[in-house]
């Protein structure tokens, strides 16, 4: 066979067995994978058979004197299995046979002996004291869900969670994930869902023929399987840490990350779902696209993201996902938040006004209305309404005539105008939008409004091929309608030109806009994500009943919700702690802080979450005093895990971010929601959006944690909080 033919493959387990042996071997194993990639004619591998296997298939080749690799070759495919020392290599290549699958569109790797010689070769099953875990479930429902008819003997000699948490090299990959969600008592459904098999009812597409090769590079299969697809790929993740998400997808996010789309697609799913980990492949997809096609060379994928810290997060992700398309100059992905990028635009379009950021100039515009609201005779309405007016419906609009406030809708706007009072408004927002030009300013929104004229005006070759988009529910209509003119409609078609993803369950900033009236139309390619990765299903729960009595959009003209939103794994129960006083609130988190860590936790993966930087400012003394090292997660700094410290964010900063133990502190009723943002409410209706808002920040803030989560207060508890019922 040819060397251009060869295609070579990792099971997951082969790649977990390297992680076992000294770094020689892995070394060693490495060097000998990327010749053999390079030039499969020289590679120097002598493929033997090996005894005892029924499967011809199964072979090993010598790494060294001392170790070997078992490989199944077939075809001009080649799949490395597992890499140990010789004689335990040779043990476990007796045992195994590959097969296809075609009711899960799996290759299966099978332990294919009596359970009995099985435990007695390689201890694989750790002993239990009664063999009852599974006891209870038929024959018949087993094989339905997806175990192999060998596999049986074995399911029904683990006796307890210890000893199937220790059995993992024991099973298929599959199985083995089918026995874990059996074990954590989800139902039949749920656990096809979280391990991608069709049921028995469901409509199943055509498929093409089931070989080897079509079904080692199905979807299905490469949950278990990696496939370089260069060299540096091979070399990034064997030298690496083995993080799941660069690697194996599930079935439904591959399917949504590689592949074309005819127009605009947007992206849905609750927290932990991996939006933005599909974004990430989508992109390393289109870029691998460009890369591939000389007539495209000068094009770039934008990724785009509302904040500063989530687009540096993205950017460190991406330069180990896919480090070839960042490295360029320019680099063929570019990460950057849209602030920025609007800003870089106007700079080098001469636009002579300064952009001022809400957070960071409050003062100086509340200045500014103040001057503007002292000229007029205000009708009899707040300044907190008046504000709120112009930012809700004038700027997030684009309003920029009176005519046109006249018309215009304010969808979630509590107090009802008249036409005179629209009138006696529109005096002052005229005022206001003139001070802002004399002092030579710009909000945000006047930044994209501006942006948008040029590109539409000068038609300017941008290079952007595609734009990536996420967490999209923080982003106003018009950072969308500025989006849709950085890769207008061409005549040719809209082929892969936009890739949204957001879940409007996490809006923490109060912008909202529907996809329809930015100009993109995502209707027939839209996409929902259900299953939960990071966050466990007990964590899960208590997240989603924060939200309770929210009704939230689409992110287009549609209502959203999280039905059939569910975890891939279990832990314990949240900890809800209340305490008399803050002092012994703040005590006992310090105390919670060391268990864990003893617990075997590293301080970086222990995660506070505040609502305030004054909180921050005064946790971080207390942790001092205590003698535990800890780093503030602050704006504009990516967070690098490999510094030690526990990690102190505001809710806020921690989006996008994850993290073992998860502890939100300070939630009394005095504090939390912050009465200052309660009492400047607009009325009634801005007082609830507010609530909604806050609820959504507590929702994210739980999400953040993979195992652990902790929630506490002192006197009586935010009203936001959900406790349980006393009985």
């Amino acid at each position: 066979m040819s060397a251009a033919t060869y295609r070579v493959s990792y099971d997951l387990g082969c790649l977990r067995s390297l992680k076992k042996l000294p770094d020689r071997v892995s070394a060693k194993f490495l060097d000998m994978m990327t010749r053999f990639m390079s030039d499969p004619t020289a590679h120097g591998l002598n493929f033997e058979s090996v005894r005892g296997t029924s499967d011809r298939g199964v072979k090993s080749v010598r790494i060294d004197q001392g170790y070997r690799a078992i490989a199944f070759i077939t075809g001009q495919d080649v799949m490395f299995l597992h890499v140990n020392n010789h004689d335990e290599a040779y043990r476990w290549a007796e045992r195994r046979d590959v097969r296809v699958d075609p009711a899960t569109n799996r290759i299966r790797v099978v332990e294919s002996v009596e359970v009995k010689e099985a435990v007695s070769a390689s201890a694989e099953l750790p002993a239990a004291a009664a063999p009852d875990l599974f006891n209870v479930i038929p024959d018949e429902r087993l094989l339905a869900l997806g175990i192999l008819a060998e596999e049986l003997p074995k399911v029904r000699q683990l006796g307890d969670q210890d000893a199937l948490d220790g059995s993992q090299d024991a099973f298929d990959a599959t199985s083995y994930d089918i026995l874990i969600a059996l074990a954590a008592g989800y139902p039949d459904d749920e656990i096809r869902a979280i391990v991608g098999i069709k049921g028995p009812d469901e409509d199943t597409e055509k498929k093409t023929p089931t070989t080897f090769a079509n079904v080692i590079a199905s979807d299905e299969s490469r949950q278990h399987i990696f496939i370089p697809e260069t060299e540096e790929e091979l070399r990034r993740v064997f030298e690496g840490d083995l993080e799941g998400w660069r690697i194996f997808l599930h079935p439904d996010q591959r399917k949504v990350a590689y592949r074309d789309y005819s127009g605009p697609t947007l992206v849905r799913g609750g927290a932990g779902t991996g939006k933005t980990v599909v974004a990430m492949h989508h992109a390393r997809y289109l870029a691998d696209q460009i890369k591939k096609d000389p007539t495209r060379s000068s094009e770039r994928v934008l990724f785009t993201t509302f904040t500063t810290n989530l687009a540096l997060d993205i950017q460190s992700n991406l330069q180990a996902l896919c480090p070839e398309h960042l490295e360029g100059s320019p680099p063929r992905i570019e990460v950057i938040n849209l602030d920025r990028w609007v800003s870089q635009f106007l700079k080098r379009k001469k636009f002579p006004r300064e952009i001022v950021y809400f957070g960071d100039n409050k003062d100086r515009l509340d200045g500014i209305w103040r001057e503007v609201l002292d000229r007029h005779s205000l009708p009899e309405l707040s300044e907190e309404f008046i504000r709120a007016e112009w930012e809700q419906v004038v700027q997030a609009k684009g309003v920029m005539t009176e005519g046109a406030y006249f018309k215009v809708a304010r969808t979630g706007r509590g107090t009802a105008l008249d036409r005179k009072t629209r009138a006696s408004l529109w005096k002052i927002f005229s005022d206001y939008r003139a001070s802002m030009i004399d002092e030579g300013l710009a909000e945000p929104d006047d930044a994209y409004r501006e942006a948008i004229e040029i590109l539409k005006a000068e038609a300017p070759s941008l290079p952007y091929g595609a734009v990536v988009v996420d967490e999209a529910q923080d982003m106003g209509e018009q950072a969308f309608r500025l989006i849709r003119a950085i890769v207008p409609e061409k005549t040719s078609g809209d082929r892969n030109s936009i890739f949204i993803v957001g879940d409007a369950h996490q809006r923490i900033y109060g912008r909202r806009a529907t996809m329809t009236a930015c100009g993109i139309n995502v209707r027939g390619r839209s996409r929902q994500l259900r299953l939960n990765y990071r966050t466990s299903d007990e964590i899960r729960k208590w997240a989603v009943s924060v939200l309770e009595g929210v009704s939230v959009d689409d992110l287009d003209e549609g209502a959203d919700s999280l039905k059939g939103y569910t975890s891939v794994f279990r832990g314990p129960a949240p900890e809800l702690a209340s305490f008399s006083s803050e002092e012994k609130e703040v005590g006992a988190l310090i105390e919670w802080i060391r268990a864990v860590k003893a617990q075997g936790t590293l301080l970086g993966d222990i995660g506070v979450l505040l609502r305030t930087i004054g909180q921050i400012d005064s946790i971080a003394r207390k942790l001092d005093d205590a003698g535990i090292e800890s780093i503030r997660l602050r704006p504009n700094m990516a967070d690098d895990r490999w510094q030690p410290g526990v990690r102190l964010s505001t809710m806020h900063r921690g989006k996008g971010l994850e993290f073992q133990a998860v502890a939100i502190p300070l939630l009394s009723k005095s504090i939390f929601p912050p009465p200052w943002m309660l009492k400047g409410a607009a009325d009634d209706v801005d007082r609830r959006n507010i609530l909604q808002q806050e609820k959504s920040l507590l929702h994210v803030a739980a999400t953040r944690a993979k195992k652990l989560l902790r929630v506490s207060w002192s006197g009586e508890p935010s009203p936001l909080i959900v406790t349980p019922k006393k009985e």
